[in-house]
């Protein structure tokens, strides 16, 4: 299920992009912890690393709108406020799931699902939907 980063993801900025790949990465670490889950601290690890790193990105994605004066500024940040209440809705049950000695097939199959949803519906849903306006009115450096 790892996904790879694809051209049409881009939005030609170097630092946005960056970034965007560094959340795919994150994501990806998360399906590969799934992998071993005898060692749940893995998953643990990458899920509040995709949650503090998301917090930041959203934050700095934002700024950047502002600074360019992206007409759809209030919009994006209205769907990054609701996907990181999902983010955190997930994050709480992950370490619910966690938290138990041993992982039942039905644990198994919520944490797959989980991160399937965070890779297709969560990152590349609104890379897809929201993010590519962005091209054209950012410019293309670091910021």
């Amino acid at each position: 299920m790892t996904i790879k980063w694809d051209k049409r993801f881009s939005v030609n900025h170097l630092a946005i992009d960056a970034e965007h790949k560094l959340l795919l990465t994150t994501i990806n670490a998360l399906e590969i912890a799934l992998r071993h889950p005898e060692d749940k601290e893995p998953l643990l690890f990458f899920i509040d690393q995709l949650h503090e790193f998301a917090l930041s990105h959203f934050k700095h994605e934002e700024a950047l709108q502002i600074k360019h004066q992206f007409p759809f500024v209030e919009s994006n940040a209205k769907g990054h406020d609701y996907l990181i209440g999902e983010l955190n809705r997930i994050r709480d049950d992950i370490r619910r799931i966690a938290k138990k000695a041993t992982l039942s097939v039905t644990d198994m199959a919520d944490l797959h699902n989980y991160v399937t949803y965070l890779a297709k519906d969560w990152l590349i849903a609104h890379l897809l939907k929201e993010d590519l306006k962005m091209k054209g009115f950012m410019g293309d450096g670091y910021e």
